[in-house]
């Protein structure tokens, strides 16, 4: 299961994936998603992972080729999930990314949304 969730004001998306993940479910985020980037140029997406199960294997396609095509959209990405999916995400596409990408643990999802939202180029304090 998918959800997804727009914060305009801080052209920032949050998507929770959950279960297992089908086609359609994919292509409909993927659609959203793209049409975010229009608005917007490059975002940043906080990726929240739970109980995932899987995905269909032509929505893991679909996902490859989206990452693919969208490599230098994206500003700042965090995977919140555990370490054994954090390692399956970063061998697959974070390598390709042009982006900071950060990983946190499942209890620090606040950790995360702070980061993701913390201001390019600010000192950390």
């Amino acid at each position: 299961m998918l959800s997804y969730t727009e914060h305009d004001n801080a052209q920032a998306v949050e998507i929770a994936l959950s279960g297992r993940v089908s086609t359609d479910e994919f292509d409909r985020v993927a659609r959203k998603l793209e049409a975010f980037i229009k608005r917007h140029g490059q975002v940043r997406v906080l990726e929240v992972i739970t109980d995932f199960e899987g995905m269909d294997a032509a929505a893991l396609w679909h996902d490859v080729k989206f990452s693919l095509q969208h490599l230098k959209d994206f500003n700042r990405i965090a995977v919140v999930a555990s370490p054994g999916t954090h390692n399956l995400w970063s061998s697959l596409v974070s390598p390709f990314m042009d982006c900071e990408v950060e990983h946190f643990a499942p209890d620090e999802i606040d950790a995360a949304r702070d980061w993701l939202m913390w201001p390019e180029g600010a000192a950390d304090v």
